[in-house]
């Protein structure tokens, strides 16, 4: 007689078996690259309809632990679904920061164009007369999961020869490789939003969903501006560190 697991109630059947899976993965019980049982194995194993056993599926791959190949099967493609950590110490890649996690990174072009620059970025770039900057929209993935979508603005006159670059692959890379810029330092801020319906939809997740919007200014190493950058992360995908120095206790205070 086959094995069979009776599942507890109160809690939903499709999320003991996401977290039953969730723990075989860890523990290393399926390991990167091997095909889980099948949806009917696993319904006979928890004594549920495939249905059930579908939506369990369907939150394994939300968290980036599995990807489902249609007639095929489904394979483990990482062993946790903890956030993104993101530091605010340095200048960082995307593209450096997943593959030092252990994460597969992927980058969609969403668009690239010239307009004129919006006030606001304008005056971060420190522009002069020539307003006009590149814009590229990009959502970047780790796992094949949607984390971020970036929008950059680069001054057009200096940098018009990215237009045409391929833009899949780290920006900051191309800046100091093709264009030799040092990026010396960056002012970066952060704050709590509510995605927009569009930029919700390209992040896989509802309309008005949490998310952190950072802005960043890079400079180079005579202080012009190089890119101000304007970024939307999944608000249940990233963390953010910062490390602070000793407490200094104040005499006049």
């Amino acid at each position: 007689m086959a094995e069979t697991f009776h599942l507890d109630r109160g809690v939903p059947k499709y999320l003991q078996i996401s977290l039953w899976l969730t723990g075989m993965i860890q523990k290393g019980r399926y390991s990167i690259n091997d095909k889980l049982p099948s949806e009917s194995k696993l319904a006979e194993l928890f004594q549920v309809n495939r249905n059930t056993v579908r939506q369990a599926i369907s939150d394994l791959v939300n968290k980036g632990l599995v990807l489902k190949k249609n007639g095929v099967g489904t394979f483990v493609i990482g062993r946790t679904s903890q956030p993104v950590k993101y530091t605010l110490q340095h200048i960082s890649s995307f593209t450096d920061d997943m593959i030092r996690m252990g994460v597969s990174p992927r980058t969609r072009l969403l668009s690239k164009s010239v307009i004129e620059a919006p006030a606001d970025v304008a005056e971060k770039l420190m522009l002069g007369k020539e307003k006009l900057v590149i814009l590229t929209e990009r959502l970047r993935l780790g796992n094949r999961i949607p984390l971020v979508i970036e929008r950059s603005y680069l001054p057009h006159k200096e940098y018009k020869a990215i237009l045409k670059m391929r833009l899949t692959g780290s920006l900051y890379h191309l800046l100091t490789r093709k264009f030799h810029v040092e990026l010396h330092r960056s002012i970066q801020t952060f704050r709590a939003v509510l995605l927009s319906a569009e930029d919700a939809r390209f992040l896989g997740v509802p309309s008005r969903s949490p998310g952190i919007f950072l802005e960043s200014v890079i400079y180079d190493s005579k202080n012009i501006p190089v890119e101000a950058l304007h970024a939307f992360h999944r608000g249940d995908k990233y963390i953010f560190e910062v490390e602070s120095g000793r407490y200094r206790y104040d005499l006049k205070g």
